[in-house]
């Protein structure tokens, strides 16, 4: 495969600093500090793109206008971000739109779990846990056959997998270093699943529309299928808050299997190197991310009922009469978490940038494409059999 040159401003990044920047990407744990006066003109174009991508809508729809039911915040936030950010097209992102990604997205996905109730939303039941299995490892098994057709090699190949399979270039980062994957091979998995995952999430929502896709049935296909955790979510409430909940649930479920895969991963690559005359490395079991735990714990509190609704009464003034609030506590979080996501969403459009798309070469590109386009195909008619 050609490798084609790169700019100064373009170069291959540190493996550091691609993980620090799929973290933010999927909503990890941000570092420690507070935000400095020259991020706050990022933090507001994101709040802002934010707030006009809630504003649109009820005013076209206030309107009279029709418009189509995936025409919501998440969508447009996240299109308005990519707009922006590859018109400004700077080489580095602005601090404050970052700050959006690290703190804000992760923030609104935990929130998610607060308004969501297990019992409901475990509606996938064994079937949903078992073909979120399938799904992995057809990813897995299909990639390393196109890889080797193809001849991507062993290890970009496996990262374009679990990349696929799992939970978009966060999956990446976690393997890379166990498979000791080159720079160029990680940066290119990290392109292309994001991008896949761009199109997914633009795409599968009126399509799955136009085929009758029920929202429970499109929430299951979203998160399987569709490969960065806040692009999933997003596809899934485009379709509606049922969906929504289902896709986050299923995405999570995908999100989880990336300890086991990396610990086998790292099992086999240790036989490998000990097979080849190498020293046996020690591995590490790795843990989950903290949005994930953070959505876990909050759901759970919400399923036993710890988040009750909250009354506040206070005796009238002078010739007043008494009043009283009551604050729906599930109402107040699906407010804002919805606003979290779509201003993060803002800060995932904006680090997107298209021209990367162009670095990567056209045989990883189809091998992500038929990956991609396979596993789809094949989970839409499971759940047509299964579900709808």
């Amino acid at each position: 495969m050609s490798q084609a040159p790169q700019s100064s401003s373009e170069a291959v990044l540190s493996r550091h600093d691609w993980a620090e920047h799929l973290i933010w990407m999927e909503g990890g744990e941000p570092p420690a500090g507070r935000v400095r006066r020259t991020e706050w003109v990022g933090l507001f174009l994101a709040l802002g793109l934010a707030f006009l991508a809630y504003l649109i809508p009820g005013w076209l729809r206030g309107t009279g206008t029709d418009l189509p039911g995936f025409f919501e915040p998440t969508l447009l936030g996240m299109l308005s971000g990519l707009l922006v950010g590859n018109i400004i097209r700077s080489s580095k992102p602005l601090s404050g739109v970052v700050f959006a990604v690290r703190v804000i997205l992760p923030a609104g996905i935990v929130l998610l779990g607060a308004r969501m109730d297990f019992f409901d939303a475990m509606k996938i039941g064994l079937p949903g846990i078992a073909l979120s299995i399938v799904v992995v490892a057809l990813s897995i098994a299909t990639m390393l056959v196109v890889g080797r057709i193809l001849g991507l090699g062993s290890s970009l190949s496996c990262l374009l997998g679990v990349g696929t399979g799992i939970c978009g270039g966060t999956a990446i980062i976690a393997v890379a270093p166990l498979l000791k994957s080159e720079e160029r091979d990680v940066m290119l998995g990290v392109c292309l699943v994001t991008f896949a995952g761009l199109v997914g999430m633009l795409v599968m929502p009126p399509l799955a529309k136009s085929l009758g896709f029920s929202a429970s049935g499109f929430g299951l296909l979203a998160g399987l299928t569709i490969h960065q955790t806040p692009q999933a979510i997003a596809a899934g409430f485009t379709y509606g808050e049922e969906s929504g909940h289902i896709a986050t649930v299923a995405k999570m479920a995908r999100v989880c299997l990336l300890a086991p895969v990396s610990a086998i991963i790292a099992w086999w690559m240790t036989r490998v190197t000990a097979k080849n005359g190498g020293l046996k490395s020690a591995w590490r079991f790795p843990f989950l991310p903290g949005f994930v735990i953070g959505f876990l714990i909050f759901a759970a509190a919400r399923s036993l009922g710890l988040l009750p609704d909250i009354t506040m009464s206070w005796d009238g003034l002078v010739g007043g009469s008494d009043s009283s609030l009551n604050l729906k506590t599930e109402d107040l979080l699906k407010t804002v978490a919805g606003f979290l996501l779509t201003t993060g969403m803002v800060g995932v459009g904006y680090q997107t940038r298209l021209s990367r798309l162009r670095k990567c070469g056209w045989k990883p590109l189809i091998a992500v494409a038929i990956t991609s386009l396979l596993i789809t195909i094949v989970v839409a008619g499971l759940i047509t059999a299964l579900f709808d």
